[in-house]
């Protein structure tokens, strides 16, 4: 058995290491909140309605993932699950004025009206970005400290495994 001398030196070696892992992952950055200008949110996509662990899930994912290119990918959660056996909404798309053709049976277009948004901006590791719970309280609390009021629907706009952009148009 080792004794509390050499224990403690590997310890802390052990946790620097960690805690530089989440440094490099970029865990310490920050979600960084402002109002912007836009212009109307035009989708293209599909929705899912069901349970998370149904394996359409991942095939509505992959459906939309296959017409990406190297477009940003956009979800918007209607319903999100407290549990596994929950229902889940939620809807996948691109921009349409990426997609250049008609898109199969199935696809459904959405318009969001966007004259200024509280766009937050998240850099970092897939593995330490805070949740989504977390980044929309965030933007709520922003949205109250500037005076604005949002629409009530969050669209998340997935540029990478390590940026993403939260979009909530306000009322004007």
């Amino acid at each position: 058995m080792m004794d509390k001398k050499k224990v403690l030196p590997v310890a802390i070696v052990f946790f620097l290491t960690l805690f530089g892992i989440y440094v490099y992952m970029g865990g310490l950055n920050d979600v960084r909140m402002e109002l912007i200008d836009c212009r109307d949110i035009e989708l293209i996509g599909l929705e899912y309605r069901g349970t998370p662990q149904d394996e359409e899930l991942g095939l509505t994912f992959q459906k939309v993932e296959a017409e990406r290119n190297e477009n940003p990918l956009y979800t918007i959660y209607y319903k999100e699950p407290s549990g596994k056996r929950d229902t889940l909404h939620v809807f996948v798309g691109l921009e349409r004025r990426n997609t250049g053709k008609i898109l199969s049976e199935g696809w459904i277009e959405k318009t969001f009206e966007c004259r200024r948004a509280i766009k937050a901006s998240i850099e970092m590791h897939q593995l330490v970005m805070p949740g989504a719970g977390k980044t929309k309280q965030q933007m709520v609390d922003f949205a109250r400290e500037e005076q604005v009021d949002p629409q009530g629907v969050y669209i998340d706009k997935i540029i990478s495994r390590d940026k993403v952009e939260v979009l909530a148009p306000i009322v004007d």
